[in-house]
């Protein structure tokens, strides 16, 4: 009972979790880049959101489609400044230079913001609301926990429409298996990687939102959640987008399970945030090519 109720809790967080993995392993599968600055974009979103609600008075989903539109113009911003001059040089150049552009907004934000946590105005009333009757309790979920799942299943949604409906997203399937195949077939590249990034920051932005909804912001919070993002999209096998959804979830939940656990009066609440590099690091052990990856033939 108490285990399935730690399921349902952690189903909020999971979603959040897949947010950022999906805009991880988009632009990987699409560049091959690790893009440094996705959990420092995520944070952005959560500011924008943040002001949006406070200052603005906008309401929760007004203020999420804002975030992720400005959270979406800043990624793209990203690629043309840094990125794209180095577009043919060495991946170690451009691995470089995502770790300090991600410095630079992580710092930004601090000069900005100032390094300390603010929580959102309350956004919706709170209210515990019945599921299910399992023998002598119920299974309950906080309407809070489901305004956020009902959120992110509407981006993700959204976002597979988009990559299997319309011709840029096709575009960036193709380019994910074969960029050079895709700029043959009159592709304009430099523009579909555009389009990629933004839609990486389209994603952050929602999640960083969904995040200060549930939790206190502050300018380091893109760090950890950045890691934890790559963490889950290894687990779901980084470029598939499915598999990013599917271990965002299973994240998720593993992190409110294991912070209810307590075993022989030791509570493992305390580490939380370790489960998603502990689960990482089983799976390049033991399926390296995660769970929905593919594994890629090398041509010699």
């Amino acid at each position: 009972m108490v285990i399935l109720q730690q399921v349902v809790n952690g189903l909020a967080l999971g979603g959040i979790y897949a947010l950022i993995a999906i805009g991880w392993t988009t632009v990987f599968g699409v560049v091959g880049l690790i893009n440094w600055t996705h959990g420092d974009i995520f944070m952005i979103g959560a500011y924008i959101g943040f002001f949006a609600i406070k200052d603005f008075g906008c309401g929760i989903f007004t203020a999420l489609g804002l975030a992720m539109l400005l959270s979406g113009i800043l990624a793209w911003l990203v690629d043309r400044l840094a990125y794209r001059p180095l577009r043919g040089a060495p991946r170690l150049a451009l691995f470089i230079t995502a770790l300090g552009a991600s410095t630079f907004l992580r710092n930004m934000g601090l000069i900005l913001w100032e390094p300390h946590s603010r929580a959102y105005p309350e956004v919706v009333q709170t209210k515990v609301i019945n599921l299910v009757r399992w023998g002598q309790g119920t299974i309950t979920i906080n309407s809070l926990h489901l305004l956020i799942i009902i959120a992110s299943g509407l981006v993700m949604i959204g976002l597979q429409l988009f990559i299997t409906r319309t011709r840029v997203g096709k575009a960036m399937l193709a380019a994910a298996q074969d960029m050079e195949a895709t700029e043959l077939m009159g592709v304009e590249v430099g523009q579909l990687i555009g389009v990629t990034y933004f839609v990486s920051g389209l994603l952050g932005g929602a999640a960083g939102v969904l995040v200060g909804v549930l939790y206190a912001i502050d300018p380091l919070m893109g760090a950890m959640a950045g890691l934890k993002g790559w963490a889950v999209a290894v687990l779901g096998g980084v470029g598939s987008i499915t598999g990013a959804m599917v271990g965002g979830l299973l994240l998720g939940v593993a992190e409110n399970i294991a912070g209810g656990l307590v075993i022989h009066g030791f509570s493992l609440s305390g580490y939380k945030d370790a489960i998603a590099f502990v689960i990482m690091i089983m799976t390049m052990l033991l399926k390296p090519n995660g769970l929905f990856g593919q594994k890629l033939e090398e041509k010699v």
